[in-house]
């Protein structure tokens, strides 16, 4: 082939497939009153590229409930579903389970059954695809360093990433610590816009100074330390917004204070590689607003 066919024939594919960069930003599943196919329905209509779905709950749509999956229950129809409905999705991720799960508990049997329940979660990501698993970090008393390498080593045998969600331990320096020590290729970190809150270098800002320039450049500046001081190591992050009078979580974009383009500065300087996945709390109906608003919010930033 001379090099005017070749031209030619890179010209008649679609641009995309060549010169645009696939975006960073994605969205995740947890969409109360939802089933698992609906969310990823609408999550595609909006053109998401990147998904992260639950690997906890039930597949199908439960009144005040996030739909996931328990893979272990799955049968064969129902995989086959999920998989036809992520096929669509460039990349996937998935959130492992942490609600009474005490997988650090000092009582081995204890700690043992719960460990179970996550490797079971980790097997499942593994089969939809999921190149990062976010796990909850959590107090416990037991082996937390010798179970988070273990999961390491089942996440490295699946071919993805196992990324600590930050929120516990409870400060900038103690999380930072917790993935030194872990010390493991396929072991990072998450980071949640949200989860600083009850951090110990936040512990000087009184409840009536949040919502004050101080409170709000505080908090801004412990999230941001986490990431400068992990670099590399930062796999994933959990995107959305923050009430600037109660400091809570999950808001939509827009809303409260996180300083997006401060954050966004940092990541290009640190070429920044992973994913940002909104995690946006509200009702069904008001989803599709909230996330299309966050998309156009968030991509009109430029980071990508």
């Amino acid at each position: 082939m001379n090099r005017r066919s070749i031209l030619q024939a890179l010209a008649a594919l679609p641009l995309p497939a060549f010169f645009v960069r696939p975006s960073q930003l994605g969205a995740n599943t947890a969409i109360k009153g939802l089933g698992l196919l609906e969310a990823l329905a609408l999550l595609r209509r909006l053109e998401f590229p990147i998904v992260e779905i639950h690997a906890m709950g039930n597949p199908d749509a439960t009144p005040d409930q996030f739909p996931g999956f328990q893979f272990d229950k799955l049968g064969a129809r129902e995989k086959q579903a999920i998989k036809a409905a992520l096929r669509g999705f460039q990349h996937v991720t998935a959130h492992l389970p942490y609600t009474g799960l005490d997988y650090f508990a000092q009582d081995e049997a204890v700690a043992g059954a719960a460990a179970r329940v996550v490797d079971i979660a980790i097997e499942g990501a593994a089969f939809f695809g999921a190149e990062v698993a976010v796990l909850h970090p959590k107090a416990g008393g037991g082996d937390m360093l010798r179970q988070i390498r273990r999961w390491g080593d089942l996440a490295q045998r699946h071919r993805l990433r196992l990324a600590l969600e930050t929120g516990y331990p409870p400060s900038v320096s103690s999380f930072v610590r917790l993935i030194r020590e872990v010390d493991h290729p396929a072991v990072g970190a998450t980071i949640d816009v949200g989860h600083q809150s009850k951090y110990a270098e936040l512990a000087r800002v009184a409840p009536r100074d949040r919502a004050t320039p101080v409170g709000i450049r505080a908090y801004n500046d412990t999230t941001l330390a986490i990431v400068e001081a992990l670099g590399p190591k930062v796999f994933h992050f959990h995107v959305h917004d923050i009430d600037p009078a109660t400091w809570q979580e999950h808001r939509p974009i827009g809303t409260g204070f996180v300083d997006y383009p401060r954050l966004f500065a940092l990541l290009r300087k640190l070429h920044y590689q992973g994913h940002l996945i909104f995690e946006i709390a509200g009702a069904p109906g008001d989803m599709e607003h909230h996330l299309r608003d966050g998309k156009a919010r968030l991509d009109a930033l430029g980071f990508w």
